[in-house]
């Protein structure tokens, strides 16, 4: 029969993690026993304070009682304070190490658990809530010290009066009740609340992202109102949560009371009528039963936040429960060293099982060295078809072959060290541009880091900086123009010398002098290399070996530029709806020339 605590996830998670420090956590146990130990000593002086000392004035009684006490005090702090930075090292080392293992399994789930989740409430688990794993820690702690000192205590009482003691724990009972009563609404109440917290960093991150966009559209005010709302939400449910912890303690504070008018009676009776109990029995009863008040109660409020803290830790583990992805299935297979073919074989694929596939029936051969471009229109599945290749997401039905192995069974490590990825708008990380473009190879030179820079064609701009590669890009690149910043993931892209490319349209987004130099330092990263392309402008692709037509998910057309206009199907009218449009820009430009 399991004990209880190891039925909920936090809990057990620490306790799993503390079992790496058992010789630790044995020294702090031990050291919890001397302080509670020492901290329970005056419930024993005091009776030979009240019987020797001062009813038979035993000079040499109160020597030893004064020394003791003095004994006692020592051992308690020095034993306290080597309990709690024991325990305090302990708990920090389980609250990193398990932050730790959550974020490198996060780096380990596919694309579409992201796609799913809010990056802000990811944030939120990782920050705020990953910081109550740390105060269970604590709390769990804090509760043993205080547990040993209210048995301690207990024991003295029972040694004392065993009826005595019976009387005094006759209204334990309800304290119990009450703790337990409350508890399973403070747990709830604690999840609601941190589920809550999460919306809102959510929100608060999406909104500083997107604060361009709320300026140029001027709609402050409705995200503030949008705010306000969600915050209002917040606190309601937050003082929820403090008013059913708040009546908890008045409760245990009235039961408390009612305790000590019983012993009181009981153990004025024994001393005045039935004479059977001294008066330091009494005072020594009642000391017990007085220094176990405030451990008792700060046990119950430690458990009011360990109840309150479990949800929020709870949020935090629930990652370490999504699957990974998986490395391969079945027997590894290897591809070799050199990619010489791609075949898409019957493939469909779904974002989600209930839903409509996005992907169907698509055959596709492709031959080392080609250039493929994707082209369609938005929701066509260009991009879909795309993030299969380095299974980023995988297919429900059909087969991906490279050199003729389903991916599947390959590596999935050592298959992505084939594949370089150049998105629309490029990602750089905070850093110098130096550590931006080493990303994609380990044990990179600055050799190798400068020839890469030239044949991105960003050599040039990068030493007109006044760190040059040392330059700091800042977040997400900022301190960059576009030009600038896809030029350095071209360039991170070359470092890797990949043998499958993947261009997703980057230059699109850039203005005509930076859409020839990427384009320049682009057509250097596709010789001899596998290159797949998802072409919005159908003039960049004139050249590619084999466009592909996408159209509700399905291949309509294959073939070259040429073969394709000729067909007049799909193709022919997304070119001439493009070369209208441009031809209609020219004429503008003219009109306004003139």
């Amino acid at each position: 029969m399991k004990l209880k605590i190891f039925q909920n996830k936090s809990l057990s998670t620490f306790v799993k993690y503390s079992l790496k420090y058992k010789w630790a956590m044995l020294g702090v146990i031990l050291m919890s026993l001397l302080t509670s130990g020492a901290g329970a000593v005056p419930a024993w002086l005091s009776k030979y304070l009240i019987d020797d000392v001062l009813v038979k004035k035993d000079i040499d009684m109160m020597g030893i009682v004064i020394g003791a006490i003095l004994i006692s005090t020592v051992i308690k702090v020095t034993a306290g304070y080597y309990s709690d930075i024991t325990s305090d090292y302990i708990t920090e080392t389980i609250n990193r190490e398990i932050k730790v293992d959550v974020f490198n399994h996060l780096q380990k789930l596919p694309i579409s658990y992201f796609r799913k989740h809010k990056l802000g409430d990811l944030m939120a688990r990782l920050s705020g809530d990953s910081a109550m794993l740390g105060k269970i820690g604590f709390i769990l702690f804090e509760m043993l010290k205080e547990g040993i000192t209210v048995i301690a205590l207990l024991f003295r009482m029972f040694q004392v009066d065993i009826v005595l003691a019976l009387l005094s724990l006759t209204v334990m009972p309800l304290v119990i009740g009450t703790v337990r009563k409350y508890t399973k609404k403070i747990r709830k109440s604690g999840r609601v609340r941190q589920d809550t917290s999460g919306l809102v960093t959510a929100f608060i991150q999406e909104s500083l992202s997107g604060i361009f966009v709320i300026k140029a559209f001027n709609n402050s005010s409705i995200i503030m109102d949008k705010f306000k709302f969600i915050t209002q939400d917040e606190f309601k449910k937050a003082y929820r949560s403090k008013k059913i912890k708040a009546k908890v303690s008045p409760i245990n504070e009235f039961i408390s009371t009612l305790m000590v008018m019983l012993v009181a009676s009981y153990g004025g009776y024994q001393i005045i009528v039935a004479k059977t109990m001294s008066a330091g029995d009494l005072i020594s009863f009642v000391t017990a039963m007085g220094l176990m008040s405030q451990p008792l109660k700060r046990l119950i409020s430690k458990n009011n936040d360990l109840q309150e803290a479990v949800p929020s830790a709870d949020r935090v583990l629930e990652i370490l429960d999504i699957p990974q992805e998986v490395d391969h299935y079945g027997e590894e297979e290897s591809i070799g060293k050199n990619i010489e073919n791609i075949r898409f074989k019957n493939l469909y694929f779904s974002y989600n099982d209930n839903e409509k596939y996005a992907l169907k029936d698509v055959n596709l051969d492709v031959k080392a060295g080609e250039v493929i471009a994707f082209v369609g229109k938005s929701g066509s599945g260009k991009t879909t078809i795309v993030n299969l290749i380095p299974r980023f997401y995988e297919a429900q039905k059909g087969e991906l072959l490279v050199n003729g192995k389903n991916i599947k069974n390959v590596s999935l490590k050592k298959y992505r060290d084939f594949i370089a990825v150049v998105p629309q708008e490029s990602f750089l990380f905070s850093g110098t541009i130096a550590e931006n473009i080493a990303f994609g190879k380990a044990d990179v030179t600055r050799e190798e880091i400068e020839n890469a820079a030239k044949m991105a064609n960003a050599y040039n701009f990068i030493n007109e900086l006044p760190e040059k590669f040392e330059t700091e890009v800042g977040e997400r690149g900022t301190l960059l123009s576009g030009g600038q910043k896809q030029r350095i993931a071209i360039a991170r892209a070359l470092i890797q010398n990949p043998q499958i490319l993947i261009l997703d349209e980057a230059t699109s987004a850039l203005d005509t002098q930076s859409e020839k130099l990427v384009q320049d330092a682009l057509d250097k990263l596709m010789v001899n290399r596998t290159t797949f392309v998802i072409a919005h402008r159908l003039s960049t692709i004139r050249n590619a070996d084999k466009i592909v037509v996408m159209e509700n998910g399905r291949i309509k057309e294959t073939g070259k530029h040429q073969e394709l206009l000729e067909k007049n199907g799909i193709y022919r009218q997304l070119y001439d709806i493009q070369a209208g449009r441009k031809t209609e820009e020219k004429k503008i430009d003219e009109k306004v020339t003139l």
